[in-house]
């Protein structure tokens, strides 16, 4: 019961402090790119760009052309490149959000979790411009929408849900362990290799396969091919979705409790 308790208390901190989330989430999505002269473009400019190389890399230059399935690899490519790209940004910026935002740490009653939870919630507004690019680049390729695309929201709140809980743990530990913020980045590299964003999951076999679904990324680019080519629902992968639940809550419970354990030394530390 103490357990329940303190996740109940927790989060009711956060809901209750929702409008001041909403006012730092916009400062802080202004605030990375108002002092270069294009300014806040940029923070649609950069991931587009991006999205626009490889687009034209795998359609023009390398043609990656069809998976056996008959889906364009470009296409393959890009709804597991948009959902990553948004994992790898958001898990670096967290890492080092207490340390940006510790001048808050100073004002007596602000409640500090909200502080990676607005690096997520950023990051999302960028996120949400690429999906809409995406689409636009699915209808360029004859992807019609259909009714599994309204299971985007379901997957977005996956997102929210599992980068609360690894943006409170990692955050919390980078404030006394620097080391962290390389470990991140490490982490993300290798992960960006394993996880089937280049290659498709078909390729696994034998207990490979379950090892892919031990990776909580997985779960996440998969169900955006799910969602805009398969033509699959969640629901339709009764194991894969119960056994990502129990990692991301698993993750989220730990995330509390790290961010609980440590929070009261941070000012000391800062």
């Amino acid at each position: 019961m103490k357990i329940i308790k303190t996740i109940v208390s927790f989060l009711n901190s956060i809901y209750k402090n929702r409008y001041i989330l909403f006012t730092l989430v916009i400062r802080d999505f202004k605030s990375r790119y108002l002092s270069s002269y294009i300014g806040l473009p940029w923070a649609f400019i950069q991931p587009a760009a991006y999205i626009f190389v490889i687009w034209f890399t795998f359609t023009v230059g390398i043609r990656g052309g069809t998976l056996p399935s008959g889906t364009p690899y470009i296409v393959y490519l890009i709804t597991g490149i948009v959902p990553w790209l948004f994992i790898s940004q958001t898990l670096i910026v967290s890492c080092d959000s207490i340390n940006q935002y510790s001048y808050l740490l100073k004002k007596t009653n602000f409640p500090v979790s909200l502080i990676p939870i607005i690096k997520i919630l950023s990051g999302m507004i960028v996120h949400v411009f690429l999906v809409v690019l995406m689409v636009v680049i699915l209808l360029f390729h004859n992807i019609k929408p259909s009714i599994y695309w309204i299971q985007i929201f379901y997957y977005w709140f996956v997102m929210i849900f599992l980068f609360s809980g690894l943006g409170w743990f990692v955050s919390s530990i980078n404030v006394f362990i620097k080391d962290m913020a390389h470990i991140v980045n490490i982490v993300v590299t290798m992960l960006f290799w394993v996880t089937p964003i280049f290659w498709p999951y078909a390729n696994l076999h034998g207990n490979y396969r379950y090892v892919a679904l031990l990776n909580p990324f997985f779960y996440i680019t998969e169900g955006y091919r799910y969602t805009f080519v398969q033509k699959q629902w969640f629901f339709n992968f009764p194991e894969m979705t119960i056994l990502f639940w129990v990692i991301c809550g698993s993750i989220f419970v730990v995330g509390i409790f790290t961010f609980q354990k440590l929070k009261p030394d941070f000012g000391d530390v800062l």
